[in-house]
C-alpha cells in the first residue's frame, strides 16, 4: 500500500485502496476526450455554435487548451480517488459534472430541434457513466461529502455554461 498521507490510508488494513471503484474513476477522462472530439468536430462545431449564439469566441487552441485541462484535473481525480480514499469525492464531483453536461446537451437539442455537437457522446457515455459512477460513489463515499461533492460539481457546470454561452443574452444558433 505504501506510504501516504495520515488519514488517508483505509481504516481495514486489508481493504483495496481502490476497491468498488476499479477502472471506473478512468473513464471519465477517457470519456471527456471523445466528448470533445465531438464537441469540436460534429455538426458545425461547438464553438462556431456557441458564438453563432452570441457566446464565447474561442479559437482551436483555446478549445483544445481548455479541455486539455478539464482532462488533467480529471486524470488526478481518478488517480487520487484510487490512492487515497478521502479523495473519492473529486470522482463525484467529476461524474456530476459529466452527468449534468449529458442532460444539458439533450436539452439544448430538444429545445432548438436540432444537433448540437456533443449529443452522441452525451447519449452513449456521459449520461450512463456519470450514472453508474455515481450510483457506486453513492455507496462509497459519506453523504456528508457526496452532496457537497455533487453540489460542486453542478456549480462548475454552471459556471461554465454561465461564461462559454455569456448568459444571459444567448440565443442558440
Amino acid at each position: 500500500m505504501g506510504g501516504g498521507v495520515t488519514g488517508m490510508k483505509p481504516k481495514n488494513p486489508g481493504e483495496r485502496k481502490d476497491a468498488s471503484i476499479g477502472t471506473w474513476g478512468w473513464l471519465l477522462p477517457a470519456a471527456y476526450s471523445i466528448h470533445v472530439v465531438e464537441e469540436g468536430l460534429g455538426g458545425m462545431g461547438l464553438m462556431r455554435w456557441m458564438a453563432a449564439g452570441g457566446g464565447l469566441h474561442l479559437t482551436t487552441a483555446e478549445f483544445v487548451g481548455v479541455n486539455a485541462a478539464g482532462v488533467a484535473a480529471l486524470c488526478g481525480a481518478a488517480w487520487g480517488a484510487r490512492r487515497w480514499i478521502v479523495l473519492r469525492w473529486l470522482l463525484v464531483a467529476g461524474a456530476a459534472i459529466v452527468f449534468v453536461n449529458g442532460l444539458s446537451h439533450i436539452a439544448v437539442c430538444a429545445v432548438t430541434r436540432s444537433y448540437v455537437s456533443g449529443l452522441y457522446t452525451s447519449i452513449v457515455l456521459y449520461l450512463p457513466l456519470g450514472g453508474i459512477l455515481l450510483y457506486r460513489l453513492g455507496r462509497l463515499v459519506p453523504l456528508r461529502l457526496f452532496v457537497p461533492a455533487v453540489l460542486l460539481g453542478l456549480v462548475i457546470h454552471g459556471a461554465v455554461l454561465w461564461i462559454v454561452l455569456r448568459l444571459p443574452g444567448f440565443v442558440p444558433a
